[in-house]
């Protein structure tokens, strides 16, 4: 069975993170239909991949009798196209965060349970890392009890590892006002979600955790579950570097990012200690396709030290997302990073949120 697709939004992350991979999987996909507010772009894309359905809103591609499953990954909250695309009888693939508004988490597990039949997945691909399954296979296996985990993303790769890795096409067709206007409007909705007395700062951090930071969040949750409480939270005078205290039980855990250092970097990892063991795992950069992720191990056996490398696993975490999407479509089978999953993510992204203004207001 090939699954038609139809996808919303033709940006970056279409084009250097998933289409590619889905060129390659001619027996699961073929993209039938494409939609972008560019006309140019979306004419560029569909030429480029000889898409048959071109359209210019989302709700046309939504309706087309050839797409099966919807994929949207146009900028801003992404909630309202996954419903419409369930309540056409399409399933669809979130990419993340499928929202940043608890109310419309709600509406899209509401139809969700409308559609018990459709399979909505959101787009963590942290979480399909054979990397990240070893480090989840080790503490599920172990009675050790953790006592410390750090988290990090330290990034800013993504222009740099672009202009001299692959060619991204941009709109060419679209009044540049129209970008200020979308970004007035953005940060207007982030103060109406967590609080109208949010500074610059905070908004920016708060995108900063929705947007890169949420890969490894979510992925601690997956490994260690929610936390008990949020202890602390400090954020930088320009929003750009973050560092939150979190408390479990028996241990803490701090988890930090920043995105505002001039030196070309991705350092995006979790360290979880056991006492007499310690798992690190380490992602690269996606915008380099198929560099690998390793897990280390460090333990000691009474005077004896012990390390390990799991990998390098050099599997497409997007890839494997995908193929995770078509096994759930084509088996009806529930993917793990479903909406219900990823209300608990959104739950936690706006608990933070309130301890962040109440902690540097």
């Amino acid at each position: 069975m090939t699954v038609r697709l139809g996808i919303i939004g033709l940006g970056q992350a279409a084009q250097i993170l998933h289409l590619p991979n889905l060129e390659h999987m001619e027996e699961m996909f073929k993209v039938t239909a494409v939609s972008d507010i560019s006309a140019a772009l979306t004419d560029y894309i569909a030429d480029k991949y000889n898409v048959k359905n071109r359209f210019r809103t989302a709700e046309e591609l939504i309706a087309c009798p050839e797409v099966d499953a919807v994929m949207v990954m146009s900028s801003g909250d992404h909630a309202e196209y996954a419903i419409k695309a369930l309540d056409a009888g399409k399933h669809v693939f979130i990419e993340k965060p499928m929202t940043l508004s608890a109310e419309s988490a709600k509406r899209l597990i509401e139809a969700q349970e409308r559609h018990p039949d459709l399979i909505a997945q959101v787009g963590y691909c942290r979480r399909y890392n054979e990397s990240f399954y070893k480090m989840k296979e080790l503490l599920r296996s172990s009675d050790l009890p953790i006592t410390y985990v750090h988290a990090r993303t330290v990034i800013l790769e993504g222009p740099w590892y672009i202009s001299n890795t692959w060619t991204e096409k941009k709109a060419t067709d679209l009044d540049p006002s129209g970008k200020q206007v979308m970004m007035a409007n953005l940060f207007a909705s982030i103060k109406s979600l967590i609080g109208e007395n949010a500074t610059r700062a905070q908004i920016i951090a708060f995108l900063l955790i929705t947007g890169s930071g949420c890969h490894i969040l979510s992925a601690v949750r997956e490994l260690i579950g929610l936390p008990k409480k949020i202890k602390a939270a400090t954020v930088s005078p320009n929003g750009m570097q973050l560092a939150l205290i979190f408390e479990y039980d028996g241990f803490n855990m701090v988890f930090e990012e920043m995105n505002d250092q001039k030196v070309v970097e991705f350092d995006e990892s979790i360290e979880i200690y056991q006492g007499t063991r310690k798992l690190k795992l380490k992602y690269d950069s996606p915008y380099i396709r198929s560099l690998p992720s390793t897990l280390t191990v460090d333990e000691l056996d009474g005077d004896k030290a012990k390390h390990t490398v799991y990998g390098p696993h050099y599997q497409d975490m997007f890839g494997l997302e995908e193929k995770e999407f078509y096994r759930s479509i084509t088996e009806s089978k529930r993917p793990k990073c479903d909406v219900y999953d990823a209300a608990e993510d959104i739950k936690l992204y706006l608990d933070i949120a309130k301890v962040l203004c109440e902690s540097t207001s």
